[in-house]
């Protein structure tokens, strides 16, 4: 018996401080303190949701992308009456396979709040014949208004950049790309392609 019985009266001693070390912490823990404690958990879960916001965000601006056009030109055939069959246009935004052959088929997709580029290149770039790119109109019924502006690029030589409207736009906008070959006697040529803002 005498051995039994001071398990159960140390037991009861861990719970008699335990008790008391819960109520002091509770009674005379300053005010400041318990407050820190709830701000600091406050302040853990709006982060947590800014986060989440935050992180939704740029996920969002991660997936969109600046498109890149390019003019593949025959500059030693091309003339005004074959002008469709003598320019390629090509874009990194596109599947390949549904590239035309007309560029007045081709439809290059473009995301809200980024940019377009247009470049120009020889389809023999050994003759040397070179083409440029030398402007960019929308069309007298241009359809829907995608281009904020259009600008040289300042870092790049023959290219046109183009600023896209920061806000969804449905439809295609019709415009046409001026090129100029350079040949002995330099021609332009009116390309006229379309644009469409992805969903």
């Amino acid at each position: 018996m005498r051995n039994k019985l001071p398990i159960p009266i140390f037991s009861l001693g861990l719970l008699v401080c335990f008790t008391a070390v819960m109520a002091y912490n509770n009674i005379f823990l300053p005010q400041e303190e318990k407050m820190a404690e709830g701000e600091t958990a406050g302040l853990l879960q709006t982060s947590s949701e800014e986060l989440a916001v935050n992180f939704s965000s740029d996920l969002s601006e991660d997936l969109r992308q600046d498109t890149n056009v390019l003019l593949t030109v025959d500059t030693e055939k091309i003339n005004e009456g074959n002008k469709e069959e003598m320019v390629l246009i090509t874009d990194d935004r596109s599947d390949p396979s549904e590239n035309s052959r007309k560029p007045s088929d081709h439809v290059a997709l473009v995301d809200k709040n980024m940019k377009i580029y247009w470049s120009a290149e020889p389809l023999d770039p050994d003759l040397g014949t070179t083409v440029d790119v030398l402007g960019i109109f929308r069309k007298t019924d241009g359809g829907a208004e995608i281009l904020e502006g259009v600008f040289r690029d300042p870092n790049r030589d023959g290219i046109i950049m183009g600023k896209i409207k920061n806000k969804k736009v449905q439809g295609l906008e019709y415009y046409n790309i001026l090129i100029r070959v350079n040949g002995e006697t330099p021609e332009t040529f009116l390309i006229d392609p379309k644009i469409r803002m992805t969903d």
